[in-house]
């Protein structure tokens, strides 16, 4: 695969080696070019007369981004049977299935099983824009241009110990959260958008896990039982790309029901004395806690 990038001044080119794969254009936030990534893997697998079940692999190329900074990535998509398949990838956590018709155009894709949680399918009218960008504008110009999930800093001391939680926080809105938009048995990025990042100036026990000082990002996978923690050491990635292999560890976290529900995410640190404290994970109805030791 051979990339080019060239302005006025210069031209430089990379080439990278699918291995194999089939170099397809990162487009996966762009649902209705999606099925392109579908269609070509079911093209390779009818020319080599792969039988449902099988797996065809991609590499995925960047033409949005600075191509030596991001090289190739793997995607895998596993054909289940003539209408439907599943897809994974570097920068997706969890697994995507989408559904198809008889001629192979992709009717929906389900990101329930992932972090990007998405529904799409494929409409037989073409969407009245207009009206839509009319809404949108007017909600713009009703309260100013704003993330739904604002990006925000928990600073804290315990001890000698100093932490920053950087995590952007969504809203309740009225949504089913555990078992609804949050799914159980599945690794959640903590928040929205890019992974919560947690950074601790002195070595020290979280949910007893031994953490050195340094930078992490917190994950957590909500159960019907409960929810476990994980604290990984990869640090500025975005919320979808979670690689368990950079895990520290997992532990349990102690889960509540609180009698008033809080509409945004909201991660706190408190101490309750200079080497003891507690950080709490609070949204909608629940309330997760994990005790912090400094210095052990």
């Amino acid at each position: 695969m051979r990339l080019t990038k060239r302005d006025g001044k210069s031209r430089i080119t990379w080439n990278y080696a699918t291995n194999g794969g089939t170099p397809v254009a990162h487009v996966d936030q762009m649902y209705s070019l999606y099925e392109l990534r579908f269609q070509e893997a079911r093209k390779r697998a009818a020319a080599r007369r792969r039988a449902a079940g099988d797996t065809v692999m991609q590499r995925q190329f960047y033409i949005d981004r600075e191509f030596d900074r991001f090289p190739m990535n793997h995607g895998m998509i596993r054909l289940l049977d003539g209408s439907k398949a599943e897809i994974s990838h570097d920068w997706l956590a969890g697994t995507g299935v989408a559904t198809f018709d008889s001629s192979g155009h992709m009717l929906t894709y389900s990101g329930a099983r992932t972090t990007y949680l998405i529904e799409a399918r494929r409409v037989a009218d073409v969407p009245d824009i207009q009206t839509l960008a009319t809404q949108f504008a007017a909600a713009e110009a009703k309260s100013g241009p704003r993330s739904l999930s604002v990006r925000d800093t928990v600073r804290a001391s315990i001890g000698a110990a100093n932490f920053t939680v950087d995590y952007s926080r969504p809203l309740a809105r009225g949504r089913t959260l555990v078992g609804g938009i949050i799914p159980y048995d599945i690794v959640w990025r903590t928040g929205a958008n890019a992974a919560t990042q947690f950074t601790t100036s002195a070595p020290v026990t979280l949910a007893g896990l031994q953490l050195p000082a340094g930078g992490y990002t917190l994950w957590t996978v909500p159960r019907a039982s409960g929810v476990e923690l994980i604290v990984n050491k990869q640090t500025g990635q975005w919320g979808t790309s979670y690689d368990r292999s950079r895990d520290l560890g997992r532990a349990p976290m102690t889960s509540e029901t609180l009698t008033t529900p809080v509409e945004q995410f909201t991660i706190s640190i408190t101490g309750t004395d200079a080497t003891h404290g507690t950080l709490a994970m609070e949204w909608g109805p629940f309330r997760w806690t994990a005790p912090i030791v400094v210095g052990s």
